[in-house]
Parts: C-alpha cells; structure tokens; sequence
C-alpha cells in the first residue's frame, strides 16, 4: 500500500511540474519566432486573427489595444494541448511585427504541435 501512495504521488509531481498556461504564454512574450510584414498593423491585425481559426486553434481573446491575440487548443489524442499567445505590433515605416508564441500545456508532451509556422504560413499566404 505504501508504495502504490509513493508511485500515485511521484506520478502527481510530474503531471503538476510540467504544466503550462495562458499566462506563461503571454510571459514569454519576446522569446518567440517573429517576422515583419510591409502592411500597418489595422491591415494585418483581422489576418492574424482569421489564422486562428483557420489552422484549427480556439480564440480566446483578442484585444487590438493590447496588441494580443490568445487561442488555444483542447485535448487530443496526441496532445494535452497548447496555449498561443500572437503579439501584432506597429513597426518601423508603416511595418508590422508578428510574434507568436506557442506553449504545449504539458511540456513533457513530445507530440503537441508548435502552432508557429502554420500561423506564418496562413499569414505569409495572405499578406505577401
């Protein structure tokens, strides 16, 4: 009995220890994939949050003001999901800076996608 209790606990220190959340998404702000994009922000803004949708994430919130778009995705066979925090800002000489940042909610998860180059890719296709 002692040791199902020490194998149930070791299983809930890892499960618990390699979690992740919007809000370390949103963190992580700078340490993600960016590119520049010749348009303003108010022509790529509606494009960056179309792609959301587009490459199978969920809008949780995007907010122009703060320059942030959120999405995330569920549970799925492959993947305890993934958290996506997109920061469009204005950029030099009517230039326009996307970053994106991709966190899988587990991170000891090998399989959950980053959603980085699907999102430039339905950008790239639709900006350029």
């Amino acid at each position: 009995m002692k040791m199902i209790r020490l194998i149930s606990l070791f299983v809930a220190i890892i499960f618990v220890s390699g979690c992740t959340t919007m809000a370390d998404s949103i963190a992580a702000k700078g340490t993600g994939p960016h590119r520049i994009y010749e348009k303003s922000k108010s022509e790529v803004w509606p494009v960056a949050v179309e792609a959301v949708n587009s490459v199978g994430l969920q809008l949780v919130t995007a907010n122009e003001s703060s320059n942030m778009i959120l999405a995330q995705r569920g549970i799925t066979a492959f993947s305890y999901g993934e958290n996506v925090a997109i920061f469009v800002e204005d950029y030099e000489n009517q230039q326009c800076r996307v970053e994106i940042v991709s966190k899988k909610s587990m991170e000891t998860n090998v399989f959950a996608p980053d959603w980085s180059d699907s999102i430039f890719d339905y950008l790239d296709s639709k900006l350029k």
